[in-house]
C-alpha cells in the first residue's frame, strides 16, 4: 500500500523556487507599474532586495532613461516578437539588456500584470563590435607595415643629408636654424612610422600575473610633469584587494599612458582626470577588473564616438591617430575590452576591462 507524501512547499513557494533557478532576470509589475515580484538573478544583477523592491514603482528599482520599456508592445504587426533592447544603469555602469515583456490578462481581458524577462547583452555587443573593428585593423595594419618600411629608408637618407649640410653652416647662420626645424619635422615623421610599425606588428609580450593598481600609480608618477604643465589634477580611486590579471605589464602600461595623454590633450585649459579601478562580475560569473579614465574636457562629438579607435582618425593637428588603435589591439590581445563614451557630467570616459587571472 502506497502512502501519499504530503509536500511542505506551497504553490507560491514553488513558483518562487522555479523563478529563482532561471539564469536570466525575471520581474513582474502590476498595471500601475508597481513591482510584484523579482527573482534572485534580478537581485544579483541590479543589486536590489526583493523585500525592499516589492510595491515600489519599477522605475525606482530598475533605472533606465527609457521609462516606457515595460509598457512598449513586444509583438509587431505580424505577430513576431520584436527585439526590444533597453539600457539600464547599475552603480553608474551601463547595462544593455534584451527585454521580453508579456502582459497577463484576466478572463475579461483586463491587464492584471506584466512579466518581463531580461537578458544581458553587454558582453555580446562589445565583442561583436570589437571583432568588426579588429577585422579592419588587420587589413590596415598590413598596409601600414608596407608604407612604413618604404618611407623609413629614404627618410634616413634625407635626415643624414640635412645634418651634413647643417654642419657646414656657421652658428649664426639663419639657414642652420631652418634646417633644425626640418630635423624636428623629420623626427615627427619618424615617430609616426614607429607608431605604424607598432600598430602593424604588435609584440606578443610576456604575460604574467599583474596587479593593475601599481601600473596606474607608475603612469601617474611618470606623467607628473606633464599633468602639472597642463594644469590637470589627477584623482585616483583604486579598489583594495583587486585581483591580478594575466597581462604584460609594459604593454598595459602603454595603454594607460596613451589614455592619460589623450585626457591631457582633451583638456587644453586644464581640468581633472579621475582614474578608478573596480571589480566586476559578468553574466558568466567570471570576474573582470575594470579601469576607468574620466576627464572633464569637452567630451567626444557624437559623430566621432564610433571612430575614435579607427586607425589614423584624429581631430588634432599634431596627432597620428594611432594611440587609441594600438591600445585597442593590446587590450584585445589580452582578452579584454576598451570603450569610449561621454559622461553625463561632461567630459569623456574610457573604460578598460580585463579578465581577472
Amino acid at each position: 500500500m502506497h502512502r501519499k507524501v504530503q509536500t511542505r512547499v506551497s504553490e507560491t513557494q514553488l513558483d518562487w523556487l522555479i523563478a529563482d533557478a532561471l539564469p536570466f532576470v525575471l520581474v513582474s509589475a502590476d498595471a500601475d507599474g508597481r513591482v510584484l515580484f523579482l527573482n534572485a538573478k534580478c537581485e544579483e544583477v541590479f543589486k536590489v532586495r526583493r523585500a525592499e523592491a516589492e510595491g515600489k514603482d519599477i522605475a525606482e528599482v530598475l533605472h533606465s532613461e527609457d521609462t516606457r520599456w515595460l509598457t512598449r508592445d513586444g509583438i509587431d504587426s505580424l505577430g513576431e516578437e520584436k527585439r526590444n533592447e533597453v539600457r539600464f544603469v547599475v552603480d553608474d555602469e551601463e547595462l544593455l539588456m534584451r527585454a521580453g515583456v508579456f502582459p497577463v490578462l484576466d478572463e475579461d481581458g483586463d491587464l492584471v500584470c506584466r512579466v518581463a524577462l531580461l537578458e544581458d547583452l553587454s558582453d555580446l555587443e562589445i565583442d561583436e563590435e570589437l571583432q568588426r573593428k579588429m577585422d579592419r585593423l588587420i587589413s590596415l595594419g598590413e598596409l601600414s607595415a608596407c608604407v612604413a618600411h618604404e618611407i623609413r629608408n629614404p627618410l634616413t637618407g634625407i635626415r643624414t643629408t640635412v645634418q651634413f649640410v647643417g654642419s657646414k653652416l656657421g652658428e649664426g647662420d639663419q639657414r642652420k636654424e631652418d634646417l633644425g626645424d626640418v630635423i624636428k619635422e623629420l623626427d615627427r615623421i619618424e615617430q609616426i612610422i614607429t607608431d605604424l610599425l607598432i600598430f602593424a606588428n604588435p609584440q606578443p609580450g610576456r604575460q604574467s600575473e599583474t596587479s593593475l593598481n601599481p601600473v596606474i600609480e607608475k603612469v601617474v608618477d611618470n606623467l607628473a610633469l606633464q599633468f602639472s604643465s597642463a594644469d590637470v589634477k589627477v584623482e585616483t580611486k583604486l579598489a583594495e584587494n583587486l585581483p591580478a590579471v594575466l597581462a604584460d605589464p609594459d604593454l598595459i602600461q602603454q595603454v594607460f599612458l596613451n589614455l592619460s595623454l589623450n585626457a591631457i590633450q582633451a583638456m587644453p585649459k586644464g581640468g581633472t582626470l579621475r582614474i578608478g579601478t573596480s571589480l566586476k562580475r559578468r553574466r558568466s560569473r567570471k570576474s573582470h577588473v575594470v579601469v576607468t579614465f574620466r576627464d572633464t574636457g569637452r567630451g567626444i562629438p557624437e559623430e566621432n564616438l564610433d571612430r575614435v579607435f579607427v586607425p589614423f582618425f584624429t581631430t588634432r593637428s599634431m596627432g597620428t591617430g594611432l594611440g587609441l588603435s594600438i591600445s585597442l589591439r593590446i587590450v584585445r590581445d589580452h582578452g579584454g575590452t576598451i570603450t569610449a563614451e561621454n559622461s553625463k557630467e561632461g567630459g569623456a570616459v574610457f573604460t578598460v576591462t580585463l579578465p581577472a587571472g
